[in-house]
């Protein structure tokens, strides 16, 4: 092979190094904000009102007269533990949130780095 051959194989190999790192960062950036709006619904945002309506379900079965206090306190029990869980659930989906927006601005910041890497002189 000669040294013009050479020199051309070298600078096309130094292209595809820099398409190749730009589609996986892109490819990393298009998962992580699948996985930031995939677990949008799972966030439990409006607590306060979450809690109002947990304490209203609460209210209501303290008012029914045709089960007995045994039943009232197992379902009672129910709504608080699906609300812990919920809050369980929602900080492990603002967690993953969180550590994939930071993968995004990682990734960003190496497209731009990528991208602004001089070209490398033909080797000698």
């Amino acid at each position: 092979m000669n040294k013009t051959n050479a020199n051309t194989l070298h600078s096309i190999l130094n292209k595809m190094k820099k398409t190749i790192a730009i589609i996986l960062s892109i490819l990393t950036i298009i998962t992580c904000v699948w996985l930031i709006l995939n677990r949008l619904d799972l966030l439990y945002i409006p607590a306060n009102k979450i809690e109002h309506v947990a304490s209203f379900e609460k209210q209501q079965i303290n008012n029914r007269t045709d089960i007995n206090a045994c039943e009232k306190k197992i379902l009672i029990n129910q709504i608080d533990s699906d609300q812990k869980n919920n809050r369980r659930i929602s900080n492990i989906a603002f967690k993953t949130q969180f550590t994939a927006f930071v993968i995004i601005v990682i990734q960003l910041v190496l497209v731009v780095v990528i991208l602004m890497m001089p070209k490398k002189n033909k080797p000698s």
